[in-house]
């Protein structure tokens, strides 16, 4: 039997492991998030994806999805998590340093970029970026973190595990019960746990009793970005 207790146990543990997502992660500017909850009637599992720069690669090897999977049926004891690199250069380094300032900028003859196997063109355009509410963080500079931004959502299916992939971890015969690409998540640096949050409660609520209608928020989501402003600034 699935229990609200059991599921939300689990996240907090994981919070206080530091393995559940934290979207300001000093480390980490935040790009774009998503989760899948697979359920049957005795097994669930919780994927959580986080799209994301590491502050300490400014390449293209900086462009990370962080995988978060919980759950009671993980297969080989799988309850980590995994960092997955699916961007790289379609033709020549995307990144340079100005070695005066230490700052990470787009090369501005880079025109294309390569997410897994689709050539994605640039748009570096003052006004798309404008629209997309990314505030260029150098003057006249693209920052990778910048770039990243960009490309959300439109991209966005192309940075997320296949399932292939999520099969390593997830029975392939566990059905999708539910997925989310916004949601209400906790502040982890403010102690905030998935307990104690709207979201998880009712998701595992939902989980326990087998109906997806439960979760039915009452509050405005914060996963966007623009929410995290601390994320990356280690």
């Amino acid at each position: 039997m699935i229990s609200t207790a059991e599921i939300l146990s689990r996240l907090d543990q994981d919070a206080k492991n530091y393995s559940f997502p934290m979207l300001d992660n000093g480390y980490y500017y935040h790009g774009d998030q998503k989760m899948v909850i697979f359920r049957d009637e005795n097994r669930w599992v919780m994927l959580i994806e986080i799209f994301a720069f590491n502050n300490h690669d400014y390449d293209v090897k900086g462009f990370t999805t962080i995988a978060y999977v919980y759950g009671n049926c993980l297969l080989n004891g799988y309850d980590d998590v995994s960092f997955n690199c699916f961007v790289s250069d379609s033709d020549t380094d995307s990144f340079l340093y100005d070695n005066e300032n230490y700052i990470p900028y787009l090369d501005s003859n880079v025109k294309t970029i390569k997410i897994r196997d689709k050539i994605i063109p640039l748009n570096t355009d003052p006004d798309f970026l404008k629209h997309k509410q990314i505030d260029l963080e150098y003057p006249n500079k693209i920052a990778p973190w910048d770039l990243m931004r960009s490309f959300v959502p439109e991209y966005s299916d192309h940075i997320w595990l296949t399932n292939t992939e999520i099969s390593l971890s997830i029975p392939s015969d566990l059905p999708i019960f539910l997925e989310l690409n916004e949601w209400l998540h906790p502040d982890l640096a403010d102690n905030q746990l998935p307990s104690e949050t709207e979201t998880f409660i009712q998701i595992a609520e939902a989980i326990t009793n087998g109906n997806k209608t439960l979760y039915k928020p009452t509050v405005e989501p914060n996963t966007h970005w623009k929410y995290w402003p601390e994320g990356g600034t280690l």
